[in-house]
């Protein structure tokens, strides 16, 4: 008889602290008015898009330094844009859209709005869509030729050294005080850093990465989990619980989280054949 055993997880991995997230072959945007422009820039000063926002700088031959945002937002999490210091580009997740504004002293505003729709392929980290600069005109984040391409979603600044960003402490409870490593406020089981990768309600103990169903029809077990717009998700089993239990990928691969408040994947398995599950939430393009 098959037995099924419920889990959840999380892929735990640090932030790499780079200058910029841009890679090295595919930094370039091109605009008819303007020419290429650099995301990478000078490395030490290039862009960075990160989870909640992005920062640093596009380079321009011949329009110089562009900047994407004004440094950390007010609210800790994301550029209000509407004051000369709290402008900049957000992400918007789920869907990767980048929204807000950038600035040239040599070009003015270039706006990362609706129509031309820039955004960032969350399993391939390429940007596509354009921007826009009353200037310059339309800028271009990819063509026959080139286009951006960001390594990885920085999680951003991380003050008070708990390993969770600030970003997601201050959009979920307006403040760094509430939340810490290893710890559980809303004593729901679930830590607060694990919380924070998948990206559920910390004060909240109704909301928590979960099993909720387990199921089999031979050969395959079915099984269900919480899901959220904002994380990928993997399956993973063993045969064993506990400690020593050796886990490897269900087979189902990196999976998206589909448009409901769950998920269920469907895992083939042999019958008198023990299985235990975890879910595991990850985070777009983790460094």
């Amino acid at each position: 008889m098959n037995s099924l055993s419920t889990g959840l997880g999380f892929l735990l991995m640090a932030s790499a602290a780079m200058a910029t997230s841009i890679n090295a072959v595919h930094p370039y945007g091109w605009g008819a008015n303007i020419g290429w422009l650099n995301f990478r820039g000078n490395v030490v000063n290039g862009t960075e898009i990160g989870l909640y926002y992005t920062t640093g700088n596009v380079w321009s031959a011949n329009c110089g330094w562009i900047s994407l945002g004004s440094g950390a937002p007010t609210n800790g999490y994301s550029y209000a844009n509407n004051s000369s210091t709290d402008w900049g580009v957000n992400l918007i997740l789920p869907g990767g859209h980048l929204r807000g504004f950038a600035y040239g002293a040599n070009i003015g505003w270039i706006a990362f709005e609706t129509n031309g729709n820039p955004r960032v392929d969350l399993v391939t980290g390429n940007l596509s869509g354009y921007v826009w600069g009353a200037n310059v005109g339309w800028i271009g984040l990819s063509n026959s030729q080139a286009f951006v391409q960001t390594e990885y979603l920085g999680w951003g600044l991380d003050a008070d050294a708990d390993g969770i960003p600030d970003a997601f402490e201050f959009a979920k409870t307006g403040s760094l005080t509430n939340l810490t490593s290893g710890g559980d406020a809303d004593d729901d089981g679930q830590t607060d850093d694990g919380e924070f990768f998948a990206d559920t309600d910390p004060l909240d103990d109704g909301d928590l990465l979960e099993i909720t169903a387990l199921s089999r029809s031979d050969p395959t077990n079915r099984v269900t989990w919480t899901v959220k717009p904002t994380r990928f998700y993997r399956l993973d089993q063993a045969s064993i619980p506990g400690d020593n239990a050796v886990w490897t990928d269900s087979g189902l691969g990196l999976l998206s989280p589909g448009a409901g408040p769950t998920l269920t994947g469907a895992v083939t398995a042999a019958s008198a054949t023990v299985r235990v599950y975890r879910a595991n939430a990850v985070i777009p393009l983790t460094p």
